[in-house]
C-alpha cells in the first residue's frame, strides 16, 4: 500500500481482492498476465466505461500472496500490476516508466507506513484493464523492493460506481458496473461505508468491541492500530513463527514490524475469522486516514487468501466473501517479508 498526495487528492493504497460467480463462460474469457518482464506487445485500445461495462482477466498470485493482473499503459503491454484496493490511484514502477520512456515533469508527496516521501509523477495517455479505460491522471513512480519484481500497482480510482471482483479460487478478476452486477448468491455480505474518497470501511467485532475493517490486497500481512490493541485487550503474540523481525518495504524506508497481537476471533457479519495475527503500530497511514482513535484492523492477503473469493462494490459500499463451506475461516499464518503496502 502506498499513498501519494497532490493538491487535488491523496493516494492511499489499500488492496482488495474480489470474486464472483461468473460461470464457465466468463471464466473461459480470462486472459493471463504476461510472464515477468514480458516483451512489448500490442494492447487492445482502452474503452470508456459507457461502451464497455465489464472486463474479465486472469490473475496470478505472487510470492506475497498478492493478486497480479494484466494492465496496459499507453496502448502497450499488458504489464503485471498488483491489484491494490488501498490505492486511489495506480502507480508505475521505475522500471516500467523507464521502459516506456516516461520522464517526470513534476513531483509530489507519497505517504507510506513510515511517513512521507517525495516521488516523481509522469504523464500517461491511457491506462486500461482488458479494454476498460481507467483514469490516466499523472501517476507516481516508485522504485524498490516493494514491487517484488512486478511492474505497477492497480489502484481503485477507476472503480467509482463499479464492482471489483477477484475469484481467488479460479484466478479471475472482474470489473463491472455496479448497477448491472449480478447478485452473488451464497456470498457473505457486509455493508460498509465509503470514506476518504475510495476507501470502503466495513464494520467488525473483536471481543464484542466494534472495529473498522479495511481490506488490503496489496499487503501480505495484516496491521492493527494501537487503539485496537488497547480496546480489545488482545494478547501479545508469541508465536515462534513470528519471532524474527519482518520488514515492510514501502515507498520510503523499510519498516521493522515487531509488535503484534493475536486475535482469536474476528466477526464480520456472518463471517468468523479465527487466529488473526496483526502487527501493531502507530503507522503513518492510520494518521493519514484519521483512524488513530478508532480501533482499526487492516486485513492483508494472509487473511484474504484463505477465502475462495472477495468482492468490493464501490457503488453500494459493500464487501462480500465467498467461503469454502462453513462461514468460518481458520488461519495458520506464517510470516513473510511484507513488500508493497503503503
Amino acid at each position: 500500500m502506498v499513498a501519494a498526495m497532490s493538491a487535488a487528492r491523496f493516494l492511499g493504497l489499500l488492496l482488495f481482492a474480489a470474486a464472483a460467480t461468473w460461470g464457465s463462460a466468463a471464466s473461459a474469457e480470462c486472459v493471463a498476465p504476461p510472464p515477468p518482464d514480458p516483451a512489448p506487445a500490442a494492447a487492445a485500445a482502452p474503452t470508456t466505461g459507457a461502451r464497455l461495462e465489464t472486463a474479465i482477466g486472469e490473475t496470478q498470485i505472487d510470492a506475497g500472496k498478492r493478486v497480479v493482473a494484466p494492465v496496459s499503459i499507453n496502448g502497450q503491454g499488458p504489464f503485471r500490476f498488483i491489484v491494490d484496493t488501498g490505492a486511489n490511484r495506480s502507480v508505475l514502477s521505475q522500471q516500467l516508466a523507464d521502459r516506456l520512456g516516461l520522464s517526470s515533469r513534476s513531483s509530489g508527496p507519497v505517504n507510506s507506513i513510515e511517513g512521507v516521501t517525495i516521488a516523481p509523477f509522469v504523464e500517461v495517455s491511457s491506462v486500461s484493464y482488458r479494454g476498460i479505460g481507467l483514469p490516466s491522471d499523472p501517476l507516481p513512480v516508485l522504485a524498490g523492493r516493494m514491487f517484488a519484481g512486478e511492474q505497477g500497482l492497480l489502484g481503485v480510482d477507476g472503480m467509482q460506481g463499479r464492482r471489483l471482483l477477484i475469484d481467488i479460487e479460479h484466478g479471475c478478476v472482474e470489473i463491472t458496473a455496479s448497477r448491472n452486477a449480478p447478485r452473488l448468491f451464497g456470498w457473505t455480505t457486509i455493508h460498509g461505508q465509503l470514506r476518504f474518497g475510495d476507501l470502503v470501511v466495513a464494520p467488525g467485532r473483536i471481543h464484542g468491541v466494534r472495529v473498522n475493517i479495511i481490506i488490503d490486497t496489496g499487503s501480505d500481512a495484516s496491521l492493527a492500530n494501537i487503539a485496537l490493541r488497547d480496546a480489545v485487550s488482545a494478547p501479545i503474540a508469541d508465536d515462534p513463527q513470528h519471532a524474527n523481525i519482518v520488514r515492510a518495504y514501502t515507498a520510503g524506508l523499510p519498516v521493522a514490524l515487531q509488535g503484534a497481537v493475536a486475535v482469536p476471533t474476528l466477526e464480520m457479519g456472518e463471517l468468523t475469522v479465527s487466529h488473526v495475527f496483526a502487527y501493531v503500530g502507530d503507522f503513518h497511514v492510520f494518521q493519514l486516514w484519521g483512524l488513530t482513535q478508532e480501533p482499526t484492523l487492516l486485513l492483508g492477503m494472509d487473511v484474504i487468501s484463505q477465502v475462495r473469493g472477495v468482492a468490493i462494490d464501490y457503488g453500494r459500499s459493500i464487501v462480500q466473501f465467498k467461503l469454502a463451506q462453513e462461514r468460518q475461516v481458520g488461519l495458520v499464518v506464517g510470516h513473510s517479508a511484507m513488500r508493497s503496502d503503503y
